[in-house]
């Protein structure tokens, strides 16, 4: 595969952190990366010095020549004297834009309920979002950065990106770069997990799923003392559970950890042992519980 660009050495520092430290990593067409890890880690940072849209302290990123970038950022940068058409398309005749299908298909997708010429200072949240990436997905680039782009989406907005993106270049061709939360997002449209920890970036293969079964078996396998002191990036459920289990709840009740030794718990299940008879009508009363006839 092509290398399309790559960062030596990335330093980077802010006065109460160093973000990250002598990071060398690279891009190669084909590549679907999600960057994952805590909030204040530094995921936006790291995307916004690879997209050249922030300076490191030292080192440096390249871009191979001839490479078109095309960057959606996280806050909000549309002109509230534009309309939708000139956010989009700009200055584009509309005989040259209506004869691309990539911009029809854009345009049906996030704005077929909008209209074409409504200014975009009357907009929500939400609409001004879908009139950001479609503004970005019209374009004809080769490395797409997106931070946060299911912000502010709808259900079927993001169902629409996600599957627009898995579509959106041959197979080994193009790349795209992604921060967001959304796992079930990560899962449909990466193949490479970075995660950013401190002052690292560590990779793995696959999606978020993927990515926390790897993450996983590797802090099993690794000795005590080198296993790396982070909290969990949003672990599913089915990856902690091995720290504790939790007893379902029961009447309305809270649940609460299951301790050993109770003699009031089933020692297969760690369900509570209950008198015969003894049941429930729905939630307790005054902590009370109700008993049948």
């Amino acid at each position: 595969m092509a290398h399309l660009l790559g960062a030596e050495a990335l330093h980077l520092e802010f006065p109460t952190k160093v973000v990250v430290d002598a990071v060398s990593l690279g891009v190669d067409e084909g590549d679907r990366i999600g960057i994952v890890g805590r909030n204040g880690d530094g995921k936006s940072s790291l995307l916004a010095m690879l997209a050249g849209r922030l300076a490191p302290d030292a080192g440096r990123v390249t871009v191979r020549g001839g490479v078109r970038v095309g960057v959606l950022d996280q806050g909000d940068t549309l002109d509230d004297t534009h309309t939708i058409a000139r956010a989009v398309v700009g200055d584009t005749p509309e005989h040259e834009w209506a004869g691309d299908a990539r911009t029809r298909e854009v345009i049906a997708g996030l704005l077929g309920d909008l209209a074409w010429d409504a200014p975009v200072v009357d907009l929500s949240g939400g609409q001004r979002r879908r009139v950001a990436l479609a503004a970005l997905l019209v374009g004809d680039h080769d490395v797409i950065f997106l931070d946060e782009p299911t912000n502010h989406l709808d259900v079927e907005a993001i169902a629409w990106l996600a599957d627009h993106l898995r579509r959106r270049w041959p197979a080994g061709s193009g790349a795209m770069l992604v921060v967001t939360h959304d796992r079930w997002f990560l899962d449909e449209v990466c193949t490479r997990t970075w995660e950013v920890h401190d002052r690292i970036v560590e990779p793995f293969d696959g999606g978020y799923a993927a990515y926390i079964l790897q993450r996983v078996e590797r802090d099993r396998g690794a000795p005590p003392e080198s296993r790396p002191q982070r909290a969990r990036v949003a672990a599913p459920r089915r990856a902690r559970a091995h720290v504790e289990a939790e007893v379902p709840h029961r009447c309305g009740q809270r649940p609460h950890r299951r301790r050993a030794g109770d003699p009031r718990r089933d020692p297969a299940s760690g369900a509570r042992r209950l008198p015969a008879r003894q049941g429930c009508r729905g939630p307790p009363r005054h902590g009370r519980l109700l008993r049948r006839p």
